[in-house]
């Protein structure tokens, strides 16, 4: 056998190899940096664990197409996190009608931790169930796009003593004051932690949206500087903040603060170069909210540009189901009006909203939306509104509807027992919220023929007690206002059981707080007013006042 010899070039191939090896050893160990690039490069989920904390380690990602649209579904999770039992049956689902990602806006629903803590929810999600809630998702190949509110809509975090000396203005909870250096020390850490779990994510959302109290403290003021100037200059830090340290991560923001800018101011930003905006328009105008002046600047200005309508909660802020047709249309209008321009969208966001904000009640639930949700994403998947047939038969078939189903848009809404036919998990909580509407109109209408409409217990009779008892008993029977209790109470028992798969008990006894609770209390007080007024055996001669 030969003996080796170390030739110049066989040196060099050593050297090279040895040199390698240690640029490999550095870039592992460095991995372990939480500002460092390498983590932003895997895609495969494991768990693991890092100075204490439990981490997402992942394995190299394919390659992207070139171009590609992005088809993202919106879950709001505020103050109502669906169980994960039920996101790991809705997120398969999602992934066969055509989603890509899903943009999850945690709001107080996130396991903030250190001084943070408290602005989490008592009922957030924990550690453990965000990691594998993200491995699911990039199980089923989609993607994660985290949305952290860094300027507008952060209520759940102002709403707090020790935070309330962010605020714009001390009474209205709503946005952080842009001229506060506190601001962003707040708004960094919200996003290190979410980066923390969500180190494969190529976007990240910062929201920006309804700013409604730009430029208003005294602080803001005593710079004399325009309030676009202003919001500009603070998404701009945030931004770049987010570039330097998170690299290869692209911030978006909502689009609705930059509308009434002028092209020239616009083009003056540095936005163009730092963010992606989403553009939100909910009805079929969208060039009444978008005019196409707006659109060829966004279009001059960003590299790319996503646009969202939505499936849930953009109606009004107490509704209960969804309205199909005028979200369908939604996005009808959406693909008509991109349509000159595709390659430019990077993504179409179907936004479901829980709540308008952190303060209001609960708008429609989640598995009652997911009719309107797959009907949506199977249309901006196909891009082609024409071909309904086919998309009916699709959106019938995951929903797993019978074939004699003749469940249509219009059905949805007219008739929400139509649904009874499809089987979806789901499909219970909608047919309830359909018994819910019927309920609750049929308790307004006793309502209001005893207090409005006829003449025996109105707010004169019930504050003289001065009425017809017979009237009175012969009205209440008539309209069956003992029987409508009952019937209620037992929906109250009914609605318990129904939304106890999908959600905790504490969203459960809200929902039922701000919905049928109200109809009983109102049932209760027409029955004790009656039972005073009917108990009467004599009366006052007039004037009673």
């Amino acid at each position: 056998m030969q003996a080796f010899k170390l030739t110049p070039r066989r040196a060099k191939l050593v050297i090279s190899v040895a040199l390698l090896s240690f640029l490999v050893i550095f870039a592992v160990q460095k991995s372990f940096d939480d500002n460092n690039e390498f983590w932003w490069r895997f895609s495969s989920p494991r768990t693991g664990i890092r100075q204490g904390e439990l981490i997402v380690v992942r394995s190299a990602e394919p390659a992207r197409p070139a171009h590609k649209t992005l088809k993202v579904v919106h879950l709001d999770l505020k103050g109502a996190p669906p169980k994960m039992s039920y996101l790991r049956q809705l997120l398969p689902l999602l992934s066969n009608a055509g989603c890509d990602a899903i943009l999850l806006e945690y709001e107080d629903m996130f396991p903030y931790h250190g001084l943070l803590a408290n602005i989490s929810a008592k009922n957030a999600y924990k550690q453990h169930q965000v990691i594998d809630l993200l491995a699911l998702i990039h199980d089923l190949g989609m993607e994660v796009i985290p949305l952290v509110q860094t300027f507008g809509h952060l209520e759940f975090v102002l709403k707090l003593e020790e935070f309330r000396h962010l605020r714009e203005l001390d009474a209205f909870p709503q946005e952080v004051c842009p001229s506060n250096q506190d601001s962003l020390a707040l708004v960094y850490e919200m996003v290190r932690q979410v980066m923390a779990l969500h180190r494969t994510s190529r976007y990240i959302h910062i929201g920006c949206d309804e700013v409604f109290h730009l430029g208003a403290c005294s602080r803001c003021t005593r710079r004399h500087v325009d309030s676009r100037e202003i919001f500009a200059e603070y998404v701009t830090t945030v931004a770049e903040h987010i570039k330097s340290t998170y690299p290869g991560i692209t911030p978006l923001i909502w689009d609705d603060m930059m509308r009434q800018w002028s092209p020239q101011f616009l083009t003056s930003t540095r936005l163009g170069s730092l963010v992606e905006p989403v553009v939100w328009v909910y009805t079929d105008d969208i060039g009444k909210l978008e005019p196409h002046y707006v659109w060829h600047w966004y279009m001059k200005t960003f590299k790319s540009v996503w646009v969202a309508g939505a499936y849930k909660g953009a109606t009004l802020s107490t509704s209960v189901l969804p309205d199909v047709p005028r979200h369908y249309n939604n996005q009808r209008a959406w693909l008509d009006f991109i349509s000159k321009t595709p390659e430019r969208i990077s993504g179409f966001v179907l936004t479901g909203w829980s709540r308008y904000d952190h303060f209001a009640i609960l708008c429609e639930l989640l598995p009652p939306s997911v009719p309107s949700l797959l009907l949506n994403l199977l249309l901006i998947t196909s891009k082609k509104p024409s071909k309904t047939e086919q998309m009916y038969k699709l959106w019938k078939s995951l929903m797993r509807c019978s074939p004699s189903s003749e469940m249509t848009i219009d059905t949805l809404t007219t008739d929400p027992r139509s649904v009874g036919t499809c089987s979806f998990q789901g499909a219970d909580s909608y047919i309830l919220m359909g018994n819910y509407l019927s309920l609750k109109a049929t308790v307004d209408k006793l309502h209001e023929t005893l207090t409005e409409k006829n003449g025996w217990m109105t707010y004169y009779n019930v504050k003289h007690n001065f009425t017809s008892p017979w009237r009175l008993v012969e009205d209440f029977t008539t309209l069956n206002g003992i029987t409508l209790l009952k019937e209620v109470q037992l929906f109250k028992n009914e609605t318990s059981y129904i939304l106890s798969p999908y959600f905790d008990m504490h969203v459960v006894n809200e929902w039922v707080e701000q919905r049928i609770e109200p109809m009983e209390m109102k049932l209760l007080l027409l029955q004790k007013q009656m039972e005073t007024l009917i108990n009467i055996e004599s009366w006052p001669r007039r004037p009673l006042n």
